[in-house]
C-alpha cells in the first residue's frame, strides 16, 4: 500500500542537517530523506464493515514521511543488520539521534518521523496502534525493507510495535525504552474517561477551535502530567493513547514472552508518564522477578545484577525520566549492543 516517490530531496547530506542535529558529525553517513506513501485504505474498509467509527476515510491516506537512514553509506547494507526505531507521540527521529550515531557503523539504522495534526485534522487519522503499524509496514515496503532485525520503541511506540512483532516474522527482536504498558493505571492516562471525551470533542471542528484555548486549562484540571504550552502536542498524545487499544497489549506481551521472543526492557522508576507500579507489573508479566532486574541508582551505578538470559533482559533506573536513553545513554547503548550480539544480530 505504498508508492515509490522517493523524494531524495538531494538528500541534504548534513549541511542544513548539522545545524539542528549536532550529535551527528559532518562525516556522518546519515541522510535525511522523504518518501510519499499511501496507507490504511484496507484497514478503513475493514473498520467500516465493523462499524468501528462513525466517520472514516473512504480510501488510502497520503503521507510524506521524513526519515533518517544510513543505508546509502559505505556500510554494506546487504549484510548489515537493520535497526528501526519508533518514537512516541509527540516525537520525531530526533529523539534517536544519539542512539543512531552509536550504531552508525554497526547496522543500518532507519528512523521515521510519524505524522502529526499538521497533515490531517483530528478525526481522520486517529494515530491508533493499527494505523501506525500499517503506516510503518507500508513505509518499510516503500524503502524495500522486508525484515527488521531489531525494533526499538519508545513510549506509545510500543503499541504499533507489538503489532509489527507479531506480524509474519517481520521483526526479530524488540527493544523497549520507557514503553507504555497494558494498564490504564499509567499516570498519563489515569483519567482515561476524561481523555476520551476530550479527543471526541476535538473531532468536531467548532469544539476544536474552542478547545485550543480551553484545552490547556482542562488538561491541568484533569491532572494530566504533560506540557500544555502547545495544545496540539498533548492532544496528539491523548489521541494516540485513547485509540491504542491498551488493554489488548497484555495478551501481545504474553504471546511474545511465551514464544521466547528476544526482548530488552528498560524503564525508569521516576517516569512521570508511566509510573513505577505499571513498569514493574510489565516486568513481572514478562516473567522477571524484582531480584532478576538489573537495577541502577540515580548516578547510573549498578546496584543489583539481575538475570541476563539470551532472550530477555530488564533494566530499571532510579532516575531516568521518560527518556532513559537520553539520561543514561552510555549504559543503554552498550546494553542494546550486547543484547544484539547475544542474539547474533550484530557480530
Amino acid at each position: 500500500m505504498a508508492f515509490y516517490h522517493t523524494l531524495n530531496i538531494q538528500i541534504r547530506l548534513l549541511s542544513p542537517f548539522v545545524k539542528f542535529h549536532r550529535c551527528f558529525s559532518r562525516k556522518s553517513s546519515f541522510q535525511e530523506h522523504e518518501i510519499c506513501i499511501k496507507t490504511c485504505g484496507n484497514l478503513y474498509r475493514k473498520w467500516r464493515d465493523e462499524k468501528k467509527f462513525r466517520n472514516l476515510p473512504s480510501e488510502d491516506l497520503n503521507f510524506k514521511i521524513t526519515y533518517i537512514d544510513n543505508g546509502n553509506s559505505a556500510l554494506n547494507t546487504i549484510s548489515a543488520p537493520v535497526i528501526v526505531a519508533i518514537h512516541g507521540a509527540p516525537g520525531s527521529y530526533r529523539d534517536f539521534i544519539a542512539l543512531s550515531s552509536y550504531f552508525e557503523q554497526k547496522a543500518r539504522v532507519i528512523v521515521p518521523t510519524f505524522p502529526d495534526f499538521s497533515v490531517y485534522k483530528p478525526g481522520i487519522f486517529r494515530f491508533s496502534d493499527e494505523e501506525k503499524a500499517q503506516l510503518t509496514k507500508d513505509f518499510l515496503a516503500a524503502i524495500s525493507v522486508s525484515q527488521v532485525d531489531a525494533l526499538i520503541i519508545h513510549s506509545s511506540g510500543i503499541y504499533p510495535g507489538l503489532h509489527l512483532c507479531l506480524d509474519n516474522n517481520l521483526v526479530k527482536s524488540l527493544i523497549m525504552l520507557n514503553p507504555g504498558t497494558y494498564s490504564y493505571d499509567m499516570k498519563s492516562i489515569k483519567n482515561i474517561k476524561f481523555l476520551r471525551r476530550l479527543v471526541a470533542a476535538c473531532e468536531i471542528p467548532i469544539l476544536m477551535k474552542t478547545l485550543e484555548y480551553l484545552g490547556p486549562i482542562l488538561l491541568k484540571l484533569g491532572k494530566v502530567p504533560v506540557r500544555t504550552d502547545n495544545f496540539l502536542d498533548p492532544l496528539l498524545s491523548a489521541t494516540t493513547m485513547v485509540h491504542s487499544n491498551i488493554p489488548e497489549a497484555k495478551a501481545k506481551f504474553l504471546h511474545l514472552s511465551q514464544k521466547n521472543f528476544p526482548m530488552l526492557y528498560a524503564f525508569s522508576k521516576d517516569d512521570k508518564l508511566i509510573g513505577s507500579k505499571c513498569c514493574y507489573e510489565l516486568a513481572h508479566l514478562l516473567g522477571v522477578s524484582n531480584a532478576e532486574i538489573y537495577a541502577y541508582d540515580e548516578n547510573g551505578i549498578m546496584i543489583n545484577e539481575g538475570k541476563n538470559s539470551s532472550v530477555l533482559k530488564v533494566m530499571s533506573f532510579e532516575k531516568g525520566s521518560h527518556y532513559v536513553f537520553w539520561k543514561h545513554s552510555d549504559i543503554i547503548h552498550e546494553a542494546i549492543e550486547n543484547f544484539l550480539r547475544r542474539n547474533m544480530i550484530i557480530v
